[in-house]
């Protein structure tokens, strides 16, 4: 415990206080009056959805010290009931000061959470431990005749009481406390606090390292104010208050928002379950609850206990079986079937004994609950160990090795030289008999298996009948492969072809696009069903009848799981619908087969079926697909996804890879590679190829952690995160500066405010003769010259130093259904300030930094709605030289592995990082400058570009030609490059001999196109679903520029709502396909209804006065019925 005899008597210059008076042993006696507190009425409580995820009880100020004042109290209460309130009831009209105080009372909000009962005898140990802090030896409260002076300094003494206090009774360093931010226990005299973070604070046995704002919040006005009104009842209040509630103050900004004064930061609590809240709910809320309803709230789910979770909540996690590397055998060919790290694999069936302990093996990977090891169930995931949603169970050796040591016997042969290593594992009573005999058939299956013939069989090579060419068709000779490649995918002669390798290629491939060389999703539905048909035992699903169906079920999710779409999920409790457990045998116990099944007995059996389900999607068919297909989008099918055979896939991405390690890249070392990633924070990246029609895009992944090299295997911070700094200090320039970065967009919203200003340039009146260009540059970020850009990205930081802040927003995400219920989601961010505006207070001067509530107005809660906004202490200042150097080694020293071999990039930025869209646009508006200032400087044009894409609005054609001309002539010393063809004009003009290309008319979208951008939710609420989905289909489209009156004619406006109801009405048709196919077709009432909402939502968004307060100057003067019809 922080504090004692020596600590205690450094507080302040008061007299020395023994241990025992710091307990309250030895100072004078205080009558401490129990006080019986009021009831919360439901009807005063605040409702707020995102509290009520994490608090059981949410009031306003003014309620809480109402309810927490004794009855007895009529005074107080009575002044505290109308300080700040005007109208009948009022005895006087208040003061601007009472105003304002009433105002803080009924907007801030305070919240608790009951996690354990507050007995009387706690209540009075904290007492006294004030009486000891503050050393008063009397009854010396704070009242009215104190004045304002004595209650500043009781109030900041409070502070500095609960700072302790919290300090005192946590073992670690820095308990969860808003409070405790930016301190820490002085653990030795060597340990010393920031001088300029420390000024006035006098905690024993604590220092302040970083300023913390919610300390100082809570010392100045109106709280000793607060603490005056509360009279002798105050310290007691006040310090409850700061310990056990968590304080919120409103945002103006936004809608709904709030950011957090006191408490234990939201982001550190787990949501409460839905069984508290609702035992919350049908119970009046006391401040004080008795330890029997906090037995009974804790019970319900109160605490991060119980985790269990609902099948409806457990979704597989898909993304696995993307981008999957081909394994090959010794001999260099595609290795088919599954993997050798497969538990089936590594423990295939044996005869006697030691078939038993690998029969035994193989059911803790199928069911871990029963077995007590880590599942999906009841297990939290270990975010150091993974970044996905659930975690990988490919290998549990280590666990299994744990759980159930191996212990060291002699051989039956009776050899005392001979021993062999085996465990004693306990099977559970459900798994004996039957189970233990379907997990040896499933072996003995699973070695019988021909994967590689079942695969030839359903998912044959992409290969023409007669083998001829035809035009239109490009055909890849055998020339464009490597040799080492055509000799590694061709069988050895006089050697037999194993059952899992791949057979020899043949070497002319013809496609029209790469992605006609992807086999057929229903081929590879075909491959895995009997894959799955012939591996895992029929009795598994049952007898007789019930075998077929439940069998016939399950395939037919198979067949709906591999076609879902990129970003489309299934969840556990899907998989299971239709399935007749209780008619399966093997899950019954051995005396109760045929009988009717108790609750309990029923729970059970659901429960090792789920555990069953979950394995052969998580854990065989996931695994299978990863085996034998490269899964992989493109960059003209949005979501759909194409399986290509491994042996293919290497076929078409060996020459591509080669391009790019010629063009892109140079090879490294690898002990150069290793001694620089030693000695620097960032990692290295990998490398992808995205098709893209005849062609292959590289796609690097600066997202993934890498593990870091330790005893443990622990997952480190992407490159993205490490240069999160970075890219805030490029914003924060862009802010403080934004014409620096000329022409330059960050979204299609920003066309809107352009586009106005241009016309008002432009006056009033028609304007029919406008000229349009648009410019796309060839590989922008592959081809900007890295000298170049390092070279200007010194000139950008204008500062010395930067202090970068962070804080925590905490949000709700959008319910996935009627009676489902949002869940909280948080997100981190840093914001970057300059360092003359990150100054702390220094001696008596006053600091220039903006308050957190401050930046949260101004900035932070503009776009954002029902979120609460956490700060956090702790600060970085780091100089504008450190910032540039990490920018500049992410450039020029960026690190790719392919295979196992290193490259440097030596052209171009890295593609996926968080800065290349930054950078990029900040190089080309240098280039605008450097060479389109005959653009710039005009006031009859308007340039504009999103990234790399050009596009010029102007009323003189001669302007219009040159700036074609410029950019398609390319500028060498920025890399840029264009294509002619690719580019457009709403004129004729001929560049280089060649006429420009005209836009074409726009048709719509096309059929394929419209299923591929879908993303289906296959849920247990699809109606109210597909009434999101078609609404949100609307929004997406309803972009300002479109329906702004004083921007365009009204029957322009009128046709482009015409447009983007048709186009809704073409995804929903899509749409209720997609569900139709499913089983889950829209019913005629849903899909009028649906219709009739979105025409109310339609007009209210185009029109909503919220929209016309954050864009000023828009109109938008249509009438519901002329948007009804």
């Amino acid at each position: 415990m922080v504090g004692g005899n020596d600590v205690l008597s450094r507080k302040r210059s008061r007299s020395t206080v023994s241990e025992n008076n710091q307990q309250g042993q030895d100072a004078p006696p205080r009558y401490v009056k129990r006080v019986k507190h009021t009831v919360v009425p439901l009807s005063t409580t605040v409702k707020h959805d995102l509290l009520a995820q994490y608090y059981t009880e949410t009031v306003t100020l003014r309620q809480y010290f109402l309810l927490r004042l004794p009855k007895t109290s009529r005074l107080r209460r009575r002044k505290i009931s109308s300080i700040g309130r005007v109208g009948p009831g009022a005895d006087r009209t208040p003061t601007e000061e009472e105003r304002l105080l009433g105002d803080y009372l009924d907007s801030t909000i305070v919240a608790r959470r009951y996690s354990s009962g507050e007995t009387d005898e706690k209540a009075d140990l904290r007492w006294k431990q004030w009486v000891a802090f503050s050393q008063k030896g009397s009854e010396s409260c704070t009242t009215l005749s104190d004045g304002l002076k004595g209650s500043i300094y009781t109030q900041a003494e409070i502070v500095d009481f609960v700072i302790w206090l919290l300090f005192s009774r946590e073992t670690a360093s820095w308990p969860k406390h808003l409070l405790c931010d930016g301190f820490r226990k002085q653990t030795g005299p060597g340990m010393q606090a920031n001088p300029a973070a420390a000024a006035g604070t006098t905690i024993p046995g604590v220092i302040r390292v970083y300023p913390n704002e919610h300390v100082d919040a809570l010392k100045s006005s109106p709280w000793p104010q607060l603490l005056m009104l509360l009279g002798k009842e105050g310290e007691r209040i006040m310090i409850d208050l700061l310990v056990d509630c968590a304080i919120f103050q409103p945002v103006k900004a936004g809608r709904g928002n709030l950011y957090q004064l006191c408490g234990v930061p939201v982001h550190e609590l787990e949501a409460l379950s839905k069984a508290a809240r609702d035992v919350v709910r049908d119970t009046k809320l006391k401040p004080n609850l008795s330890s029997k309803a906090n037995a009974s709230a804790n019970t319900s789910g109160l605490g991060p206990k119980n985790a269990e979770l609902r099948p409806s909540e457990i979704c597989f996690v898909r993304s696995r079986m993307l981008y999957a590397r081909a394994a090959l055998n010794a001999r260099g060919l595609v290795h088919f079937g599954l993997r050798h790290i497969h538990v089936l694999n590594r423990f295939p069936y044996r005869d006697g004994e030691d078939g038993d302990e690998s029969a035994v093996h193989v059911m803790m990977y199928i069911f871990p609950r029963q077995f007590g090891l880590h599942n999906v169930f009841t297990s939290p995931v270990d975010r150091s160990q993974t970044t996905q949603r659930f975690q990988d169970y490919t290998l549990r050796e280590e666990e299994i090795a744990k759980k159930f040591p191996p212990v060291v016997v002699p051989k039956s042969d009776g050899s005392s030289a001979a021993k062999k290593s085996t465990r004693h594992v306990h099977i559970p009573k459900r798994l004996r008999g039957d189970a233990l005999r379907l997990v040896r058939r499933l072996q003995v299956l699973h070695k019988r298996c021909a994967y590689t013939e079942l695969l030839q069989y359903y998912c044959p090579l992409p290969i023409r009948g007669n083998g001829q060419k035809e035009e239109a068709v490009q055909v890849v000779q055998s020339r464009s492969v490597s040799s080492s490649l055509r000799s590694s995918l061709k069988p050895a002669k006089g050697r037999e072809k194993s059952k899992t390798s791949g057979p020899a290629i043949v070497e002319n491939l013809e496609y029209s696009t790469l992605t006609d060389l992807a086999t057929p999703i229903s081929s590879v539905s075909a491959f895995c069903q009997a894959v799955i048909s012939k591996v895992i035992p029929k009795d598994f699903w049952g007898t007789g009848p019930v075998q077929e169906h439940n069998q016939a079920c399950f395939l037919k999710k198979v067949h709906h799981f591999i076609h879902l779409r990129r970003f489309e999920s299934m969840c556990l409790h899907e998989v299971m619908q239709g399935m007749k457990v209780h008619e399966i045998e093997w899950l019954a116990p051995p005396g109760l087969r045929g009988q009717k099944s108790s609750q309990s007995d029923t729970r059970k059996r659901t429960e090792i079926f789920y555990e069953f389900l979950y394995y052969l999607f998580d854990s065989f068919l996931i695994p299978l697909i990863r085996s034998n297909f490269y899964v992989t989008e493109s960059s003209t099918d949005k979501y759909r996804l194409f399986f290509f055979r491994h042996d293919v896939w290497r076929y078409v991405a060996e020459p591509a890879m080669a391009a790019l390690k010629t063009k892109m890249f140079e090879e490294v070392k690898t002990e150069d590679a290793l001694r620089i990633l030693e000695a620097r924070q960032l990692g290295f990246s990998q490398v992808r190829l995205l098709p893209k029609q005849t062609s292959m895009r590289p796609i690097m992944n600066l997202r993934r952690r890498t593990a870091i090299r330790g005893k443990q295997r622990v997952l480190g911070p992407s490159i993205n995160s490490i240069l999160g700094p970075v890219n805030s200090v490029l914003k924060l320039e862009k802010a403080l500066n934004p014409s620096r970065l000329g022409a330059s967009m960050f979204s299609v919203g920003d066309i809107y405010q352009r586009i106005k200003a241009f016309k008002s340039r432009l006056g009033p009146g028609p304007h029919n003769n406008l000229f349009f260009a648009k410019i796309d540059v060839q590989a922008a970020f592959d081809t900007i010259p890295q000298d170049a850009i390092i070279a200007l990205l010194n000139q950008i930081p204008q500062h010395v130093q930067y202090a970068l802040l962070k804080h925590v927003e905490i949000a709700m995400s959008d319910a996935t259904g009627p009676k489902s219920v949002a869940r909280p989601y948080k997100r981190w961010h840093i914001t970057a300030l300059a360092a003359a505006a990150a100054t702390e207070r220094n001696g008596g001067g006053v600091r220039a930094q903006p308050s957190f509530p401050d930046r949260v107005e101004q900035s932070l809660a503009l776009k954002r709605r029902d979120t609460v906004f956490v700060d956090s202490a702790v600060r970085r200042t780091l100089k504008a030289r450190d910032i540039l150097a990490l920018a500049a080694e992410h450039i020029a020293q960026n690190l790719v592995r392919i295979g196992k071999k290193y490259y440097r990039q030596k052209e171009g930025i890295p593609q996926g990082s968080v800065l290349s869209s930054m950078l990029c646009s900040w190089f080309y508006a240098d280039l605008e400058r450097r060479r389109l200032g005959f653009l710039l400087e005009s006031e009859d044009c308007l340039l504009m570009r999103l990234i790399d894409d050009f596009l010029l609005i102007t009323t003189d054609r001669g302007k219009a030609e040159r700036f074609v001309e410029v950019m398609t002539a390319g500028v060498p010393e920025y890399g840029v490059t264009v294509n002619p063809k690719k580019s457009l004009v709403n004129f004729d003009t001929v560049v280089g001999g060649e006429p420009v290309p005209r836009p074409e008319g726009r048709d719509g979208l096309q059929e394929p196109a419209i299923f591929n951008s879908l993303t289906v939710d296959f849920s247990r609420s699809p109606g109210w679903n597909f009434k999101r989905k078609v609404i949100n289909a609307f929004k997406i489209q309803s972009h300002l520029m479109f329906f702004d009156t004083s921007l365009n004619p009204r029957t322009t406006v009128l046709s482009n709502i015409y447009s983007a109801f048709m186009e809704t009405a073409t995804k929903m048709w899509a749409y209720a396909r997609c569900m139709a196919a499913a089983g889950k077709k829209p019913a005629r009432g849903i899909i009028t209804e649906t219709i009739k909402t979105l025409i109310d939502v339609a007009f209210v968004l185009l029109t909503s006065r919220a929209r016309r307060e954050r864009y000023p100057g828009y109109v938008c003067s249509v009438k519901k019925g002329e948007v009804s019809w």
